[in-house]
Parts: C-alpha cells; structure tokens; sequence
C-alpha cells in the first residue's frame, strides 16, 4: 500500500504531528501475515529442497533421464556411475510454479500455509511434485520457512 500525503497540508501550516495518527495505524501494517508467493519464500522453497542430499523428485529424474541412463550404460565400474548420478543431481535445476496456493492463514501467528508444484529438471526429464510449505513471521519480523517431506 502506498501512503501520499499532499504536500500542500505541510505548506498551509499543519504539523507534522497532525499526521502522526496515520503513520501509527500503517506501522501496524507491518505486523500483516507474509505471503506465499513473496520471492523470498519461493527462493527459500527451491533452496530447501534443492540442498537436500535425499530429494526424493530429483532422484526420480535422475533414474528416469535417458541422456543420464545413456552415460551410466558407457562406464565400467560402480565408482563411474555414482560419480554420474552425483553431478546429475548437482546440476538439477529447479522451479516453483507462478501458481501458488494459499491454503490457510493466521493473523494471530502470522503465518501462512502454502502449496505449489515444484520442477526439477535433470538433463532431458522434468519431473514435478506439489510441495508443500509453511512461511511464518517472528516477533523480530525475520521471515521463517518450513517445507514439508514429500514422498512419491
């Protein structure tokens, strides 16, 4: 929201003060829930899921990529393949959907439960999986972000 105040009222001689009753009434703004979509909490979510070593969607690119499954068929040994697997899954790029839900909100805990579908794309397969998540609000206003374990 965004607040204008004329300046004609400060040149007719009004005070400062005067207006302080405003301000007050939008500082309690800042106490407003967060939201889903914030690119703080979206960036948060890929982040999560991307640095977890047992990302359950990425393995299941991993296992389902041809281009991967291609370069596994020309190696010799275990220790090759699981070097192969590894860097496919390090370089998994992943995307949360424009699509956000919000599924539920409390002014009073100032927090919001969210629901989005999650892509993560390794070599020639995007596999996607609706992921769920939680962004809340601390009393020192810092934002905190919880995703929930998804399995297939």
């Amino acid at each position: 929201m965004i607040v204008t105040i004329p300046m004609k009222h400060f040149r007719e001689g009004r005070s400062v003060l005067g207006c302080l009753p405003v301000l007050v009434l939008l500082s309690g703004c800042g106490g407003a829930t967060p939201e889903c979509a914030s690119l703080d909490a979206r960036g948060t979510v890929v982040k999560i899921v991307s640095e977890d070593s047992n990302n359950a969607l990425v393995n299941y690119a991993v296992k389902n990529s041809s281009t991967v499954a291609a370069m596994v068929s020309n190696t010799n040994t275990e220790a090759e393949k699981s070097a192969i697997w590894e860097k496919a899954r390090q370089g998994a790029t992943y995307r949360l959907d424009d699509t956000i839900r919000t599924n539920s909100r409390s002014t009073a805990k100032r927090a919001v439960t969210c629901t989005g579908l999650l892509y993560a794309t390794v070599e020639d397969v995007t596999a996607q999986k609706e992921v769920g998540f939680k962004v809340e609000q601390t009393a020192d206003g810092k934002v905190s972000i919880s995703v929930s374990p998804f399995q297939f």
